[in-house]
């Protein structure tokens, strides 16, 4: 029997670690885009989830804004029906009071663009006075629609 001996030559090998490291380079950049968009995840927060979150606890909420005073934002808790539809309350519900801190991040958009009217998720940690301390804001006006609840309408 003729025994073959497997070979590898210098210009093969140098071609298998090339597409070895660029096999490596594609996982990494396509794990760091998964973990961004399961970050940006939209919220799925009820209000009377939202009033009973603990000091202390992290907490997010998709807002529409009724007020952007300074670094105070006050607004309207949505809920959400889908991934892209938000319903407005039914009753009238305590606003959401939530305040941009120095480690606050504007994820989708522009620090310009948080403004009343527009519809944001908000995350950050609830204080002692149920104020949402926020670290991150997502706009997503542009990317949802606010409906009313079906029956409110006239």
């Amino acid at each position: 029997m003729d025994s073959q001996q497997f070979r590898i030559n210098e210009a093969s090998l140098k071609w298998i670690i090339f597409l070895a490291m660029l096999a490596a380079v594609a996982v990494w950049a396509v794990r760091g885009v998964l973990v961004r968009a399961q970050q940006m995840s939209t919220a799925d927060t009820t209000v009377s989830a939202f009033a009973s979150i603990s000091p202390g606890s992290s907490a997010k909420a998709v807002v529409r804004l009724e007020s952007v005073k300074g670094n105070e934002l006050k607004g309207t808790l949505l809920e959400r029906q889908s991934d892209t539809v938000y319903l407005l309350p039914s009753e009238r519900t305590p606003p959401v009071i939530a305040v941009l801190t120095s480690d606050t991040s504007v994820v989708m958009g522009k620090p310009q663009e948080i403004a009343v009217g527009v519809v944001v998720q908000l995350g950050g940690t609830i204080d002692a006075n149920h104020v949402l301390q926020t670290n991150q804001v997502v706009i997503l006006t542009g990317y949802v629609r606010v409906s009313q609840k079906q029956g409110d309408s006239p």
